[in-house]
């Protein structure tokens, strides 16, 4: 026989007074099957599992390749934070923003809106800039070829420092320290002979010395003391070649100086005549000294003055050009000093001259 339910149990209990419209209602509280849950708790564990639903749909959705940031970041920086996701900027029209034009004071147009004085004092900035940078280009130029041609001889630091200490014994005019870069060279020549597999040779001193080679021959004298006589000889002629080629460098920085001297003077002497004849000196000279800036630097002292008067002789003034003093030192803002350090304006041509072309002719 088959066991009673709790539902037959309620229904003995009952007895027959219960009507077919009351059973459905108790069939309400039926037991429910094993894995589900009645109404009102079904919903509330779907409601309190509906978080962990979309959790496992955004886990199932697809990743982006590789680590990924919060904000949709790729890379990092080197400290390990995140860096920033740089977007390219678009117009209304999803076109790409140009970047502004980055502003260069040196080449950029002067505002015409300034006042003259103040455009003069930017144009003379520039000069000035542009002249430095110019030079820093030029030393930095000779800097890399000096660098480049000791690079290409493929020597080390250790040779070319050994090779300048040699310089300086040989130099020295000491012969105790010339005896050292002797020994030096011999150490050199010894270890390339022995790179090579070959055997030194050393010069005949009496090569060039035809009267000791016959007196050798007819025994006259001994081959050791002529060999003496002759590096004697040898010693001296040497001595007295690097003499000559001392006096003439000398004497040369002599010329070069004296001519320097005298074309500072010639300069100097034709500023005296043309600022007291012309008038309009001072504005031509505010033209000519750029404008003569390529030229002169190629032109010796001795013709720089005959350069000078040629250009000044064949220069007009454009009509309503007015002789202006330029301005000297006069501060940015009323009470308050210049902005950097700035020199004081030429007080004759050969600084005019001089001074804003550096040093020519050197």
């Amino acid at each position: 026989m088959a066991e009673k339910t709790v539902m037959d149990e309620v229904n003995a209990a009952l007895g027959d007074a219960l009507s077919e419209e009351e059973a459905p209602a108790l069939e309400v509280e039926e037991e429910t099957p094993e894995g589900e849950l009645p109404e009102g708790e079904e919903s509330e564990a779907l409601e309190s599992e509906e978080p962990e639903g979309e959790e496992s749909e955004e886990e199932e959705g697809e990743k982006p390749e590789g680590e990924v940031g919060p904000n949709g970041e790729r890379e990092r920086n080197p400290d390990g934070t995140w860096k920033a996701k740089t977007e390219a900027k678009v117009d209304k029209d999803g076109k790409p923003i140009a970047e502004p034009k980055k502003a260069d004071p040196v080449n950029d147009p002067i505002p015409k809106d300034l006042k003259k004085d103040t455009q003069e004092r930017i144009r003379t900035l520039i000069d000035t800039t542009k002249t430095a940078t110019a030079e820093r280009d030029t030393i930095k130029q000779n800097f890399d070829y000096m660098v480049n041609g000791i690079q290409a001889t493929g020597a080390t630091p250790a040779q070319y420092g050994e090779t300048l200490s040699w310089l300086a014994l040989f130099n020295s005019q000491d012969p105790k320290q010339q005896e050292k870069a002797l020994e030096l060279v011999e150490t050199v020549a010894e270890r390339l002979a022995t790179l090579l597999g070959k055997e030194r040779t050393v010069g005949d001193p009496l090569g060039q010395h035809a009267d000791l080679k016959e007196a050798v021959t007819k025994g006259q004298i001994t081959a050791q003391y002529a060999k003496e006589i002759a590096r004697t000889r040898n010693g001296q002629t040497f001595r007295t070649e690097i003499a000559t080629t001392a006096g003439q460098e000398q004497r040369q920085q002599q010329q070069a100086a004296e001519e320097e001297r005298q074309g500072r003077a010639a300069l100097t002497e034709l500023e005296a005549t043309l600022s007291a004849s012309d008038p309009d000196y001072a504005a031509k000279k505010r033209i000519l000294v750029p404008s003569l800036k390529p030229i002169m630097a190629t032109v010796p002292w001795s013709q720089k003055k005959d350069k000078f008067l040629a250009a000044y002789r064949a220069l007009q003034l454009p009509k309503g050009v007015t002789v202006k003093k330029p301005v000297v030192n006069q501060p940015l803002r009323a009470g308050k000093q210049p902005a950097g350090g700035q020199t004081k304006q030429p007080s004759s041509m050969l600084e005019a001259i001089s001074g804003a072309l550096g040093s020519m002719g050197k």
